[in-house]
């Protein structure tokens, strides 16, 4: 009896020890990753500090702190962050950051980076870029926590490598754009969609126009081409849009000249506290930048441009947008400004960008 008492004695602590190695391999397997921390435009560079002070380095920054059209103050493009691999693993947190753009030297294989780029490829990739001179970038994802986008550019020697980040620069920042999207969607809908002035926009227009929640009717004129200025107001500033609606005769139409013409015409609507004031483009100082687009895959043009505050010392940036309707022979007008003083304006109009290019008409 105490023979068989001790066997299952033996057998109950096997079977609790095999259960607790069972239990660690499952955890162990089905560990959740932490979501991706950061904010939209951001890239951390994963690189030497030898490569981040060369010729590799100053190709990044000159293409991707490159000035967003358009603003009063230059911003850049990209808000950059440098660490080598020992920086990223020695702090946790610092692996789980959105977006990141990996340079890799392939010939300094004592290199750090170069190591960490190897592993991560695999060795047919690396075979590859010595044979292949066009196979220098590559893409991953959730490496290290979800909605992670990592960007992997390599090559041999560093002029090598920094041709290769500006032959890809387009390619990469459309990359990073896309991936940002998410975030710029719920920034600009975080409280919503506005049923009411989207509805009331459909009726209007006859153009489908998600506006967002926090968005209210500044004016109604619709004597003025159906002339309607939606409005949002936050801590940073104030975010507008007005939507009119023309007659589509000609190419004229769709000039420079004729788009700051629309856009002044609206301007004589805003005002500060001060008298006799009014917004005009103010084409002096910056020059007004022109764009040919597709909007709901229809035509249309887009101008970037700074505006001014007459007899008042306001100014900001705005984009004007003209959507061709050909058949109807309709042009649906958007001019758009942003009045944030003291406030970086990139992020605001890139809100403004999201919405209008969403239309459905």
């Amino acid at each position: 009896m105490r023979k068989c008492t001790r066997y299952i004695f033996y057998f109950l602590i096997l079977t609790i020890i095999l259960a607790s190695c069972s239990n660690s391999e499952n955890s162990m397997k089905y560990k959740v990753k932490p979501s991706a921390l950061g904010v939209m435009n951001e890239i951390v560079v994963i690189t030497d500090n030898d490569l981040w002070t060369s010729i590799v380095g100053d190709t990044v920054r000159h293409f991707f702190e490159g000035i967003y059209p358009l603003t009063p103050r230059p911003e850049p493009l990209f808000d950059l962050r440098q660490y080598e691999v020992g920086e990223i693993y020695s702090q946790p947190l610092k692996k789980e950051l959105r977006t990141y753009l990996i340079l890799a030297n392939l010939d300094d294989t004592e290199s750090e980076v170069t190591k960490f780029v190897a592993n991560d490829l695999g060795e047919d990739r690396i075979k590859r870029a010595a044979t292949d001179k066009d196979f220098n970038t590559s893409v991953g994802r959730d490496k290290w926590a979800t909605g992670q986008i990592l960007i992997y550019v390599f090559a041999h020697g560093t002029d090598q490598l920094a041709a290769a980040v500006e032959h890809n620069f387009n390619g990469i920042a459309s990359r990073v754009n896309e991936h940002d999207s998410i975030q710029l969607d719920q920034l600009s809908y975080a409280r919503g969609k506005n049923i009411g002035l989207t509805s009331d926009m459909l009726g209007r227009f006859g153009a489908a126009i998600e506006v967002p929640a926090d968005y209210k009717v500044a004016l109604n004129a619709p004597e003025d081409h159906g002339l309607y200025w939606l409005r949002k107001d936050d801590k940073d500033g104030a975010l507008n849009m007005a939507f009119r609606i023309y007659d589509y005769k000609n190419q004229s139409f769709l000039s420079k000249d004729s788009a700051v013409v629309r856009f002044n015409s609206f301007g004589r609507y805003v005002s500060s506290s001060a008298p006799n004031t009014y917004v005009i483009v103010n084409d002096l100082d910056l020059p007004m930048l022109e764009f040919e687009r597709t909007i709901s895959t229809r035509y249309a043009k887009e101008w970037r441009g700074i505006w001014e505050m007459e007899n008042d010392f306001m100014g900001g940036p705005f984009i004007s947008y003209a959507i061709v309707n050909e058949t109807k022979g309709k042009v649906l007008v958007i001019d758009t400004f942003v009045f944030a003083p003291g406030k970086k304006k990139r992020d605001m109009m890139q809100q403004i960008d999201l919405i209008v290019k969403k239309i459905k008409w």
